[in-house]
């Protein structure tokens, strides 16, 4: 169900450790106008740090940060996220100062209080209470907890991953096969559309792979899931028509693919053979010669 990794977490405990130490010694002067301007300006995170600190929304500071745009008289189609709107700020002192009147002024500003509604212009303001998060080590590693999600969650996908990798290059090298990452699958034969897939296995003697690997390691369901099954089908379709001869292994695993029973299912129905991490050793007795 869950990828357990001691060193990962070993990593991770430490780089929360550290971010927190950072963020206090980075945001010590956000309580002012000089030293607010000064965070802005010195990280590229700045502002999404900032939010976090607040417990403010991405997309409530956008719809604000399109606010201000709106009034300054500029014509746009898309908002800005973190890393736009600071780009500006640095080429833009009243912009620059507008935004550090929503972080500092709040409700205080006549202009600001008109525009917005007092519960979520109050999110906004640095003051002593927000100050005083800075010096509570739980708080904060709860705030930036979310932060580590996506990279500790790629960092144990690619320990998967390289499990699977290592023990394919192994069983090609044993049987003298010759292992593609990233093979080009092209079921149109245009260079219009393409079939991801992970690896192709071939023998030297035979002019199209005999096999074909796809994998997939989730903790929480998403899309993602949906999309692979349909590719996975698609590989399926593509074999039947251009290389019947050919088998597809797919290798998934996680608690995701456990929440998403029907996406498994017919994943498992369109391939040859489906793996879990468990049984990774059993490429040893699916490829052969």
């Amino acid at each position: 169900m869950f990828f357990v990794n001691e060193e990962i977490d070993k990593k991770y405990v430490k780089l929360r450790k550290e971010k927190i130490n950072l963020l206090r010694a980075q945001m010590s002067q956000i309580n002012s106008y000089v030293g607010l301007q000064t965070y802005i300006r010195s990280y590229d995170d700045s502002l999404s740090n900032l939010l976090v600190i607040l417990g403010v929304s991405n997309e409530m500071f956008k719809r604000v940060i399109s606010m201000f745009r709106i009034q300054a008289g500029m014509v746009f189609q898309t908002e800005w996220d973190t890393r736009q709107t600071r780009n500006y700020l640095l080429t833009n002192e009243s912009m620059m100062e507008r935004v550090c009147d929503l972080f500092i002024k709040g409700g205080c500003d006549a202009e600001l209080k008109s525009n917005l509604p007092g519960f979520k212009l109050e999110n906004f303001v640095i003051n002593d209470n927000v100050m005083e998060r800075l010096n509570n080590d739980d708080f904060i590693a709860f705030l930036i907890n979310k932060d580590f999600d996506t990279q500790y969650n790629s960092d144990l996908s690619n320990i998967n991953i390289a499990r699977v990798d290592n023990t394919l290059t192994g069983i090609c090298k044993a049987l003298e096969l010759k292992m593609i990452r990233a093979p080009k699958v092209d079921p149109v034969g245009n260079g219009t559309r393409d079939i991801q897939v992970n690896y192709a296995i071939e023998n030297p003697i035979k002019k199209l792979p005999i096999f074909y690997l796809k994998y997939s390691f989730n903790i929480t369901t998403s899309r993602g899931q949906t999309d692979f099954k349909r590719s996975v089908k698609d590989l399926r379709d593509f074999l039947r028509n251009q290389n019947p001869e050919a088998k597809q292994i797919i290798v998934l695993d996680g608690a995701g693919w456990v929440g998403r029973q029907s996406d498994l299912r017919d994943a498992w129905d369109y391939c040859d053979y489906c793996l879990n991490l468990q049984h990774i050793d059993d490429l040893n007795n699916i490829i052969k010669l």
